[in-house]
């Protein structure tokens, strides 16, 4: 019998709300550039939000605040992968 897997509870950056980390996306800085972490083993400090809330936590500048910077770090290549998040689920949608 597989042993029950346990997740930290972890805190949307961008709506506040406490979710178990499981169903949290980690998104790390690496080079001043916010990178999606989808195998969570990306090395540096690490912020969590639900994919949902990924523009705004854009639009707050979340970030800023999550990696403790003093300037919004570059989150062009978090957009993109929202983007086409969005339309991979809008795929799906018309497939069913």
């Amino acid at each position: 019998m597989k042993p029950l897997r346990i997740f930290a509870i972890r805190t949307c950056i961008a709506c506040r709300k406490s979710e178990n980390s499981a169903n949290l996306l980690r998104v790390v800085l690496v080079d001043g550039v916010v990178t999606p972490d989808l195998k969570r083993n990306l090395p540096g400090r690490g912020a969590r939000l639900h994919t949902a809330c990924g523009f705004d936590a854009i639009q707050r500048k979340a970030f800023k605040w999550a990696f403790k910077l003093t300037e919004s770090p570059d989150v062009s290549a978090f957009k993109k992968f929202l983007t086409e998040l969005k339309e991979m689920d809008a795929k799906d949608m018309k497939l069913k």
